[in-house]
């Protein structure tokens, strides 16, 4: 087996919806060739989709957290890089519950995303349980979810958010209120957080987690929710290249949609790239 090898995890739900725009995203990416240009980059890429049959919002996300645990643990086992491409950022649930399966593990997280996904069911203005997927990792977003996927929750010192730009009102209190590292895209250059994390997480397995609206929509124009002033490729590759690589990494929270052809083959571009760069080394 190639040290450069993976495996792709297609987790294809929206929270539990399977026929939204980011849920089919991840399809729609080895459609558009992905896994070929990961190839033509020296990868030996393996496909695997998670599915799941549940009857309802709660038992779905449960049932697929619990197979996408598995699914990280294998790949890990097989010497198999994970990387989860996602329709929804509530995969980390399982990915993190996958990495926490290996003895010892007790796995720091980076979290890249243009939103702050810190919000409970109580501060919420809409309910979507996506927004609440780091503060699920952090033991205060759902709670229930995340004992019965099986995860241990994530001390937030041990969680850096990156480039989020817009934020609920509460959930910025929920922020500040727990003391989750949260750093703009016009201080990811400086690296004050990204470097305590370096140094308080070191030795830990780490998990990469990019949401694609975290990054300027120039560079990734295919996502669901975009939003301007995120920091571009350049400066994010710069930014962690301090880092060790990751045990797993997370793409998620793409949509084809209402991309144009050349808007998707940047965005796809840009997919690559961060995969050759963070996960060029087994951890």
């Amino acid at each position: 087996m190639s040290e450069r090898s993976l495996k792709a995890i297609l987790v294809p739900y929206d929270v539990e919806r399977q026929n939204t725009p980011s849920a089919r995203a991840p399809r729609e990416l080895l459609a558009r060739r992905f896994l070929d240009r990961l190839e033509e980059a020296g990868w030996e890429a393996d496909p695997v989709e998670i599915q799941v049959d549940g009857t309802g919002k709660a038992e779905t996300v449960v049932a697929v957290g619990r197979a996408v645990a598995r699914a990280v643990a294998h790949a890990r086992l097989e010497g198999r890089f994970p990387l989860v491409l996602s329709g929804s950022c509530l995969a980390s649930v399982g990915v993190l519950t996958g990495l926490q399966e290996e003895p010892g593990s007790d796995p720091a997280v980076i979290w890249i995303d243009a939103h702050g996904d810190f919000n409970t069911p109580e501060s919420s203005p809409s309910g979507y349980w996506d927004g609440m997927s780091l503060a699920t990792v952090c033991g205060s977003g759902l709670p229930e979810v995340a004992r019965e996927i099986g995860l241990r929750p994530v001390p937030v010192s041990h969680v850096v958010h990156l480039a989020g730009r817009d934020f609920d009102l509460l959930e910025e209190e929920n922020i500040g209120l727990f003391g989750l590292a949260a750093v703009p895209p016009d201080e990811i250059g400086a690296g004050a957080a990204l470097e305590r994390l370096r140094r308080d997480a070191g030795g830990r397995a780490l998990y990469l987690h990019v949401d694609l609206d975290g990054l300027d929509p120039g560079d990734a124009p295919a996502v669901s929710f975009p939003v301007p002033g995120g920091p571009d490729l350049e400066e994010l590759l710069s930014a962690l290249r301090a880092f060790p690589p990751p045990a797993a990494m997370t793409l998620s929270a793409l949509s084809f949609e209402k991309a144009s052809g050349a808007e998707a083959v940047r965005t796809i571009e840009t997919c690559v790239r961060l995969v050759d760069a963070f996960a060029a080394r087994l951890s």
